[in-house]
C-alpha cells in the first residue's frame, strides 16, 4: 500500500517514514501542501492513504484534507498534530475525519484507517439459490469470477 505522508518537520518525517516502511508500506513524503498535491497529480503514483500534519509551511493540513474529502468523500485521510485546537477538533469530528495527537506511532494511524474503512465497506450478499428450480440442460453454470488483486478505490484523478 502507498501512503502520502505530509510532515514539514524533517526529524518527525524521517521517523514516521521509517515506521511505515518497516511495516512494508511505500511512503511518498511531502513537506508541504504543494509537494503533496504534486504527488497526487502524478499519474505514476497511486495513493491509498493520506496522513498529514496540521500546520504546514504553505497552509493547513486540515483544510487540505477537507478539500480532498469534498471532492473524494471515500478517500482515506487522517490529520496528525500536536497543536489541534478545540475548533479544529470540532470541525474534524463534524466531518468524520480521523485525527491523532503527536507523539504517536504512525502505524497506529494506518491500522485505525484500515479498520474504520473496513467497517464502512459494503458487504457483498450472494442471492440464495432457488431450491426447486433446475437450470436448463443446455446452459452451463456460471463460472466464478476471478478476484481482482490490488484493486484500490482511491479516487484521485
Amino acid at each position: 500500500m502507498n501512503i502520502l505522508f505530509i510532515e514539514d518537520e524533517k526529524e518527525l518525517a524521517t521517523s514516521g517514514i521509517a515506521q511505515l516502511e518497516l511495516r512494508g508500506y511505500t511512503v511518498f513524503p511531502a513537506y508541504s501542501i504543494v509537494e503533496a498535491q504534486a504527488v497526487l497529480d502524478d499519474p505514476k503514483r497511486h495513493v491509498d492513504f493520506l496522513i498529514t500534519d496540521h500546520r504546514l509551511p504553505d497552509g493547513l493540513g486540515i483544510q487540505f484534507v477537507i478539500d480532498i474529502k469534498e471532492s473524494f468523500p471515500h478517500s482515506k485521510c487522517a490529520v496528525v498534530s500536536g497543536c489541534l485546537t478545540g475548533q479544529d477538533i470540532a470541525k474534524l469530528e463534524e466531518l468524520k475525519i480521523p485525527y491523532f495527537h503527536k507523539p504517536l506511532l504512525y502505524i497506529n494511524v494506518i491500522d485505525d484507517l484500515r479498520r474504520s474503512h473496513a467497517k464502512r465497506a459494503p458487504k457483498r450478499v450472494e442471492p440464495e439459490p432457488a431450491e426447486d428450480v433446475e437450470p436448463p440442460e443446455d446452459v452451463e453454470p456460471p463460472k466464478e469470477s476471478a478476484k481482482r488483486k490490488g484493486l484500490t478505490l482511491w479516487p484521485f484523478k
